[in-house]
């Protein structure tokens, strides 16, 4: 992989005009904010979308090592062929890649999720400050605050399970984490298939557990992999994703890899 050499993000982030709104704010969603999907990262390490266009995601340094890239994928391509808000804060920079912050939404009363600050708080990422877009530089450093902050409930639920994992039976524990990146923990009750998607439920009465839901393309490559709704009745399995849905209960599977077969 051929590595951008942090000389050059510097000298972009200059070329970059602010994105802040007339009311001094960073842009956001809005009504007209696009829907896209990453399609994978360029040999620089920069995310691609499926449209073929390349960002530099607002706020993070260019990597500068293989390494760096790796870590930067791994945690990124999580989110490949999910849907997620593209806000774009500037035109085309001199290598063609559009200065942007990529959102995720969580629900109507929710803050989106910025994959900037999800990147910064997995230490996928380097952050790199930016003076001449102020608003969105501290809309950032508040998201990245937001994830690195546990509540009281989670200090305490840490001291009592491994770190990070949520158990996808306790409804009371999982309503605290709604809108966040968990590692959900449980035994697979029952598997509903849908035309659309599939729904692996830690509990046959809805509301009673969390269910890990996956898109038909993923259900696809999993039952090609052996995992059919009948082998994985009755199996514990763990997942890593955003805790969301209409009742907080539900875990979108971002990719395959994100599940784990336990028992």
């Amino acid at each position: 992989m051929r590595v951008k050499p942090l000389v050059a993000g510097l000298a972009s982030l200059v070329a970059v005009c602010s994105g802040a709104r007339a009311d001094g704010s960073c842009p956001g969603l809005a009504l007209e904010t696009p829907t896209v999907q990453l399609a994978g990262i360029d040999d620089h390490g920069d995310p691609v979308l499926a449209d073929g266009r390349r960002l530099r995601l607002f706020g993070l340094a260019p990597r500068q090592t293989e390494s760096e890239i790796d870590r930067f994928a791994t945690e990124l391509l999580q989110w490949r062929d999910q849907d997620l808000r593209l806000v774009a804060l500037a035109g085309p920079d001199r290598w063609g890649r559009l200065p942007a912050r990529l959102l995720v939404e969580l629900g109507p009363e929710d803050e989106p999720l910025d994959l900037a600050a999800v990147l910064l708080n997995a230490k996928a990422a380097w952050r790199l400050p930016d003076a001449a877009n102020a608003p969105c530089d501290a809309a950032l450093k508040a998201a990245e605050a937001a994830l690195a902050r546990p509540s009281r409930q989670e200090k305490s639920a840490r001291q009592e399970k491994s770190a990070g994992v949520v158990d996808g039976h306790d409804v009371a524990a999982l309503k605290l984490q709604a809108g966040r990146i968990v590692v959900l923990e449980g035994r697979v009750a029952s598997v509903g298939e849908r035309p659309q998607r599939s729904y692996l439920n830690f509990a046959r009465r809805r509301g009673a557990g969390a269910s890990i839901v996956v898109s038909r393309r993923l259900w696809r490559e999993m039952q090609d992999a052996g995992w059919t709704a009948a082998a994985l009745t009755g199996k514990r399995v763990r997942a890593r994703g955003v805790l969301g849905g209409p009742d907080g209960l539900a875990l979108e599977l971002p990719s395959r890899t994100a599940l784990e077969l336990i028992d």
